[in-house]
């Protein structure tokens, strides 16, 4: 599957929440992610940041349930993704190792998921960073990409119409703050 994301930082969450409920988004739930954010390498830049088309790993804890994630950065519009769960943390953390993956930080978030016309909107509340909106959609072919990356655009306009894009995903917005203090 390949996931279309857009992101924007916003500054008043309960704003866009009041604004989900007017046009008639439904909540689904709130969840407590934290993420363990890994980097291969071949896929840094010269500031640690993962370069275009390459891929990070995470795993995620999200309440119960544990994930080991790779995924493709494409900071305009999506990569691919790929999931899998994981029974321990350890071997996660044992595979990524074998894998040449180096932990580089974590991120850590509380956020509330929405639906609206088969789109799935988080409000963020991202520690270190601030709030955030973002609106995905998976699809199942890259020929969808552009329409669908409009498409979020548009819905996220609606919902906060001075919204600026944050083509940098959370994990460059990490690194960027971990550069700055270095």
């Amino acid at each position: 599957m390949i996931e279309v994301e857009i992101r924007a930082r916003v500054n008043d969450l309960n704003k866009v929440k009041n604004k989900l409920n007017e046009i008639g988004a439904s909540f689904v739930k709130n969840e407590k992610q934290v993420d363990r954010i890994f980097g291969h390498p071949m896929f840094l830049d010269k500031n640690k940041i993962i370069i275009e088309g390459g891929l990070s790993a995470r795993i995620r804890e999200n309440n119960e349930k544990k994930l080991l994630e790779f995924k493709e950065i494409v900071r305009k519009g999506g990569g691919m993704e790929v999931s899998s769960e994981l029974n321990d943390v350890k071997i996660g953390l044992k595979f990524l190792e074998k894998l040449k993956f180096e932990e580089a930080f974590t991120v850590s978030k509380k956020r509330d998921i929405f639906l609206h016309d088969g789109f799935t909107v988080c409000l963020d509340k991202v520690d270190e960073l601030g709030d955030f909106i973002e609106i995905e959609k998976m699809i199942s072919s890259s020929d969808e990409k552009e329409r669908v990356r409009q498409e979020c655009l548009q819905l996220l306009h609606k919902i906060v119409p001075d919204a600026k894009v944050e083509n940098r995903k959370y994990g460059d917005l990490m690194q960027e703050k971990i550069n700055k203090n270095e």
